[in-house]
């Protein structure tokens, strides 16, 4: 069997492995079929004339095998007719108008075999389901008990602020108390005959007070009393009293001011909005887990795969082995070929825990009620990695971050909460002056005529009234100064965080960035060095089966054959291990500018 040079043409450029999803609102790829463009001072990765010159330098195998079939590797996606004829003809020249866009662009890596049995079940479960990650994203914000355990933070804290808009609610009150003395007296100008005052009465109060924004305290009371005793000096007998007064209190100096009477509103919604954006970024930091268990799984099911078809080939070889037996081949070598058989089942035993381990991760992470029957449900990754250069502007991600980490967002509400308890601190500093305003009006009658009482209080007399200044201040002021001096400190000391948490995380954004474009060079190398190890691996199988005479040769070259057979296995692993850093370095970069969530990206 031949290696034809067509069958290269996806190997080395290629068609995406386009992610889908766009249902749920979530997009870890493109929306169109053609991937991103590359900027021209990025250097291509695999270019058409790299393509050119691979073919040109390719060694010509026979058109067709033994069995007067065309040769080719078990695995590998097909070119365009077109395209494959025109680059396996000697003397024919390739132009990029003739290939097919995905091969046309050179940021575009191509599609590898096992992309397409992605969503084939290994049938280790009863059952299988399709998911793509969008899907799973969106389960786990409805289910996850995580994600619901952190959306309820901000809920706690949003009840503060009603509790400061406490003090500010009108208060109504009503008072009641029953009196019932007997005092004896040694001055008889205070019941005239009597040596001892016996009184009984009720007073009754009810009214409404209110503290405004401004500081002030208003309050409105109607007096209700009924009293009698045996002074010969108290008249009317059985007085019903009545009073209705209205006060209020305004502070001038210290504790005036909206903003100083609403700071404690300011400042609870300051802390639920920091609440807030601390739980999006622990819910972004739950979804990269998330991704990271995914794309796990996608390279574990690569894996599985990979060494199942191994496994098969060298199967395959083991049995020409063994039909040959009577002619030509050894026993050490269908030795040699079943030790590493063994050696792939035994590594293909692993893969499957990983694919289990994996799938564990998932279900731990979405929660959702679809996916917790372990025995019976085998997860089927959809979304599959996008194998393009990611384009990265350092300016616009970095602007990202500017807009959009909550941890900046949070940063930057705990500054402006200590810039309010700041100038709350600042006006503590003043004295206290209080305006002291009140009004009453009042009606007496006897026989407990209360009616009558409450109608005088309008009718008879005039106002009385009162009004003056209350005026307080500490000699040393020492609590109010070690407050502000405190407040500044506090303030400062949030400068230096939101200072130093910017430093961090463009850090992080660089470091990201570095990531991403060291994930998409390993993959490169990683399809340059699978090319390599599956051209040798056709070589070795043509000299083995030209080597029937020379039984030394023969036994050199199935040794080589087998390790051939193994690096090429080692190479696909490394590929389907890059494909996943790869999208896991874009998922840690939108970690970092705090996009992960975004419904678009840049």
């Amino acid at each position: 069997m031949y290696l034809q040079p067509k069958h290269f043409a996806t190997v080395l450029l290629l068609g995406t492995c386009l992610v889908g999803g766009a249902d749920s609102g979530f997009s870890w790829g493109q929306e169109t079929d053609q991937p991103p463009p590359v900027p021209a001072t990025q250097p291509p990765s695999v270019t058409t004339e790299a393509y050119k010159k691979f073919l040109a330098d390719l060694p010509q195998p026979p058109a067709t095998d033994s069995s007067g079939n065309q040769g080719s590797y078990p695995g590998w996606d097909q070119v365009p007719s077109q395209v494959a004829n025109t680059s396996a003809m000697p003397g024919v020249e390739v132009g990029a108008d003739s290939l097919p866009p995905y091969i046309q662009d050179s940021s575009t890596l191509i599609r590898p075999w096992w992309c397409e049995e992605a969503i084939i079940p290994i049938g280790y479960r009863e059952n299988a389901q399709p998911h793509d990650l969008d899907q799973l994203i969106s389960a786990a914000l409805t289910y996850s008990p995580f994600i619901q355990s952190v959306q309820l933070e901000p809920q706690i804290l949003e009840t503060k602020v009603d509790q400061a808009f406490g003090p500010f609610d009108p208060s109504a009150f009503i008072d009641s108390i029953f009196r019932d003395t007997y005092d004896p007296v040694g001055n008889t100008l205070t019941t005239g005959s009597a040596n001892s005052l016996q009184e009984i009465g009720t007073d009754n109060r009810v009214g409404i007070k209110k503290k405004n924004f401004r500081g002030g305290t208003g309050e409105i009371t109607q007096k209700t009393d009924f009293l009698d005793n045996n002074s010969d000096f108290f008249l009317p007998k059985q007085q019903a009293i009545t009073k209705l007064r209205m006060g209020y209190t305004q502070p001038l100096m210290r504790g005036s001011g909206i903003s100083y009477n609403r700071s404690t509103i300011v400042i609870a919604q300051l802390a639920t909005d920091a609440s807030g954006q601390a739980a999006i970024e622990k819910i972004q930091e739950h979804i990269y887990k998330l991704s990271v268990a995914y794309w796990e799984l996608v390279s574990a099911r690569a894996y599985y795969r990979q060494n199942d078809r191994s496994i098969a080939l060298l199967t395959d070889l083991r049995d020409q082995l063994a039909g040959r037996a009577d002619i030509d081949s050894l026993q050490s070598q269908l030795w040699r070929a079943d030790s590493t058989i063994s050696k792939l089942q035994a590594a293909q035993a692993k893969v499957v825990a990983q694919i289990a381990v994996a799938e564990a991760q998932l279900r731990a992470a979405i929660g959702s009620p679809d996916l917790r029957e372990l025995s019976i449900i085998e997860i089927l990754p959809v979304t599959l990695p996008t194998d393009w250069r990611y384009d990265i502007s350092m300016q616009e991600e970095l602007s990202k971050v500017l807009a959009y980490h909550p941890r900046i967002q949070a940063l930057k509400d705990n500054l402006q909460a200590t810039r309010v308890k700041l100038n709350v601190a600042e006006q503590d500093l003043r004295p206290t002056l209080d305006l002291v305003l009140d009004s009453y009006l009042r009606g007496l009658n006897g026989d407990y005529d209360v009616g009558q009482s409450w109608a005088d209080q309008f009718s008879r007399g005039s106002p009385s009234y009162s009004g003056g200044l209350v005026f307080q201040r500490p000699i040393r002021n020492t609590a109010a100064k070690a407050i502000l001096r405190e407040r500044r400190l506090e303030l400062r000391q949030n400068l230096l965080e939101l200072d130093q948490s910017l430093l961090n995380i463009e850090a992080s954004v660089v470091e990201a960035a570095s990531q991403i474009d060291a994930a998409y060079k390993e993959l490169e190398a990683s399809i340059r060095a699978t090319l390599a190890v599956h051209s040798e691996l056709q070589y070795l199988t043509d000299r083995w089966k030209d080597a029937f005479r020379d039984e030394t040769q023969r036994s050199l070259l199935l040794d080589q054959l087998l390790n051939a057979q193994l690096q090429l296995l080692q190479s696909e692993n490394s590929w389907a291990r890059a494909q996943s850093d790869h999208m896991i370095a874009i998922a840690k970069l939108k970690l970092v500018t705090a996009t992960l969530l975004s419904t678009s990206v840049q």
